[in-house]
């Protein structure tokens, strides 16, 4: 019975694992060797990932591989690299007027969320939800009403909702229509 408490919380992590290591965080953190101090570890494979997953939103895609030859041959010369993506955005080297499709993603970089709170909201929304009012609730309730917690997006039809009960508990409710 203590196995249906977990499953909401499993299935939570299984999102959260796909979405943090699916193809699109591999794109991104492949964007991240742009940075000048790991520019030449770039290669080519890393260099088309960044393209294929920044190309729409960068200025004048065409030019993006000229680019990065000119931002890996300015990087190798300097002694003190930039190693952050703040630190690379406000570097006066780093000029948007050359590099504009590299500054494009770094400023794209800059905007991604490193972190998601969804399986901390559900831990903390248990509080909310199982209190000492409803301390005697059954799991299969309190499993349905996390999921409804976490999942509010989802719109609910609560005339379908209250049929479907009426139909199950003809007994303990008589509904009648007004109308």
């Amino acid at each position: 019975m203590g196995h249906l408490l977990y499953l909401p919380y499993l299935d939570e992590l299984i999102q959260q694992l796909d979405m943090r290591f699916g193809q699109e965080a591999v794109s991104v953190v492949r964007a991240l060797s742009i940075l000048p101090f790991r520019v030449h570890l770039i290669s080519e494979e890393m260099e088309k990932d960044v393209y294929d997953y920044y190309n729409t939103d960068m200025p004048s895609p065409e030019t993006f591989r000229q680019e990065m030859r000119l931002w890996k041959s300015f990087w190798e010369n300097q002694s003190d690299k930039p190693e952050s993506i703040t630190s690379t955005l406000t570097d006066v080297r780093a000029c948007s007027t050359l590099f504009p499709n590299i500054m494009k993603v770094l400023f794209l970089l800059a905007l991604t969320s490193v972190t998601s709170s969804s399986t901390e909201r559900a831990n903390s929304s248990l509080k909310l939800i199982k209190n000492d009012l409803r301390s005697t609730m059954k799991e299969d309730r309190l499993n349905a009403l996390l999921l409804l917690y976490v999942h509010r997006d989802i719109k609910l039809d609560f005339d379908k909702i209250i049929d479907d009960y009426a139909m199950r508990n003809p007994r303990k409710m008589v509904l009648m229509n007004p109308l």
